[in-house]
């Protein structure tokens, strides 16, 4: 999932496409209402049905699942029927749909992660969905609270979470019952000093991937958070961030993935060249087939100066450009339903958005309990600024050259010209 959204590369054709999608929808907002109200009313009373298109991407598991959220749609809203566009992979996805909004032929309802979706909230490409919420009787309280910060913007919800994911700290068992440590970490500084008595035998005790997911859970537990670009320069920003790199140049604790040709953490920690790592639950899965006799042990993310890890999701939007904003409101009512959520978990192995439903998706991951309970609580978006793909390369390519490279430009000064180049201010 934190994948994903590296891949939606198009977004920006999408400022140039928004005068496509107002020319579908410019004028008098009660007009608009009226019209796609009676657009529906008149469809449950007649024989043509209105048609919703939902747009994503998907695998085989996925495509099956999308398939049983809206199969039987008609049973509960008879005006409505859906036409599935299943895109193989992202990238040709955010290829097809900004031409097909620029010919006036978008789809009603998206799918895509929140990593990136602030790209699309800020260009206006996506309805806020709470009139609609209101219009349809959707009950909001029936998905984990903590899910919606990440499809918030200027206090209006621009997109409905169906699965859930979240941050956890992993941990080798086996090299931890030989640290010498008998407590597992609760804080970060409990993590560096585990990292420490880790780092023995050509291993390190820590994986610290320069990725934008990685850096972030530092951020969050010491209290920031990147707001949408309003603070990317804050104090709280500039710990979590020196607290990474210290990691690397004063504790000489943890590994990049770059450091041994890996792409990724997850092979790092598989491979067992690193003692632990800022991970998710995709871990599980994963080390089953990488690395089946390894012990792992899946933690909250311990606190830096608060209790904090990421809470995000894939979710469905309506784009502004529809003309059946209340019909794709009701698509994405019945595509929540509690029968669809347990399909996911059982076709994909999805955790659900329903928080209700979290529990059977833990009968089958019962070690990831106390890191959904922290979810919970303690979950924050990644929020990144408008221009994400910009943002990251220079985040990256700035904490590279403070670790690799000898960079002398303190972390302040780059969080401070990533405010002045990507922060609202």
């Amino acid at each position: 999932m934190k994948k994903a959204m590296t891949l939606l590369l198009c977004c920006m054709m999408l400022v140039g496409l928004m005068a496509a999608c107002g020319s579908k929808t410019t004028g008098d907002s009660t007009s608009e209402g009226t019209k796609e109200n009676t657009t529906t009313e008149q469809a449950e009373k007649s024989a043509d049905p209105v048609e919703v298109t939902m747009a994503y991407w998907a695998n085989a598991a996925e495509q099956k699942n999308f398939e049983f959220m809206v199969k039987g749609v008609e049973s509960k809203y008879p005006g409505v029927k859906v036409k599935l566009q299943q895109y193989p992979t992202s990238d040709e996805f955010w290829k097809a749909v900004p031409a097909a909004i620029a010919a006036g032929v978008g789809p009603d309802i998206i799918a895509m992660s929140d990593e990136g979706n602030y790209e699309y909230i800020a260009k206006g490409v996506l309805e806020p969905l709470d009139e609609w919420i209101g219009k349809v009787g959707f009950d909001k309280n029936r998905i984990t609270s903590s899910l919606y910060k990440g499809w918030t913007d200027s206090d209006k919800l621009f997109g409905i979470p169906y699965d859930s994911s979240t941050s956890m700290l992993a941990i080798n068992k086996d090299m931890f019952d030989k640290s010498g440590i008998t407590k597992y970490p609760e804080t970060m500084d409990e993590v560096l000093a585990l990292a420490k008595a880790m780092t023995k035998d050509g291993v390190k005790g820590i994986v610290g991937s320069i990725d934008p997911f990685h850096i972030t859970q530092y951020v969050h537990a010491f209290g920031g958070g990147w707001n949408f670009g309003k603070t990317i320069n804050s104090a709280e920003n500039i710990n979590g961030v020196q607290f990474f790199v210290d990691m690397f140049l004063q504790s000489k604790a943890a590994i990049a993935p770059i450091e041994i040709g890996a792409p990724w953490d997850g092979e790092v920690f598989s491979k067992e060249k690193g003692a632990m790592s800022t991970a998710g639950p995709w871990y599980v899965g994963y080390l089953k087939e990488a690395n089946p006799n390894l012990k792992l042990v899946a933690l909250p993310m311990p606190k830096g100066t608060v209790a904090a890890q990421s809470a995000y999701s894939h979710g469905l939007s309506i784009l502004k450009g529809s003309k059946n904003k209340e019909a794709a409101m009701q698509v994405i009512d019945y595509a929540l339903r509690d029968e669809a959520q347990l399909d996911a978990i059982e076709t994909v192995g999805y955790s659900p958005s329903v928080s209700a439903l979290l529990p059977k998706y833990l009968e089958k991951y019962p070690d990831l309990k106390p890191v959904f309970d922290n979810m919970e609580k303690a979950g924050m978006p990644f929020a990144y600024p408008e221009q994400t793909k910009a943002f990251h390369a220079d985040l990256l390519k700035g904490v590279e050259e403070i670790i690799f490279k000898g960079g002398k430009k303190p972390v302040k000064e780059l969080l401070d010209e990533l405010q002045q180049k990507y922060g609202q201010n």
